[in-house]
């Protein structure tokens, strides 16, 4: 049936989530594994990038109460930020998320969290390039 095709796609997406975030060590750093950078460029064959930010964020509060693990979990949103930013200026959903995303970490008190998903920067830069293109044509 359809629905236990849907199931197995879910939750394929969910493991290689999970890796995503293992494969940060404690300061952030990623090494040779090139895992996180597939997946965000490759996710919106199966899932929108709103909902894949939504099982981040979801997954980000409990983090089996492990602080490490809600750390990696945003070092993957600044490398997703960092990595495809133009993403976060054009899906709105997606900034909607990370928005909500940020007010989650500033209630948990995790200043560190908050300022690793910051994307105002980065809609500036986008903003910035733009208006200096139609300045040059």
């Amino acid at each position: 049936t359809m629905g236990s095709s849907t199931l197995g796609k879910a939750a394929s997406i969910d493991s290689l989530l999970n890796e995503c975030v293992q494969a940060f060590d404690d300061s952030g750093e990623l090494h040779v594994n090139l895992l996180p950078r597939t997946l965000l460029l490759m996710h919106r064959w199966y899932v929108p990038s709103t909902e894949l930010a939504g099982k981040l964020l979801m997954k980000y509060p409990t983090g089996d109460d492990h602080q490490s693990t809600r750390l990696k979990i945003c070092y993957l949103m600044r490398y997703w930020i960092v990595t495809f930013p133009a993403e976060f200026n054009l899906d709105l959903g997606l900034i909607r998320i990370t928005e909500e995303f940020r007010d989650v970490a500033a209630q948990l008190g995790c200043e560190e969290h908050f300022k690793l998903i910051d994307i105002s920067t980065i809609r500036l830069c986008i903003h910035n390039s733009q208006l200096l293109n139609l300045n040059i044509s």
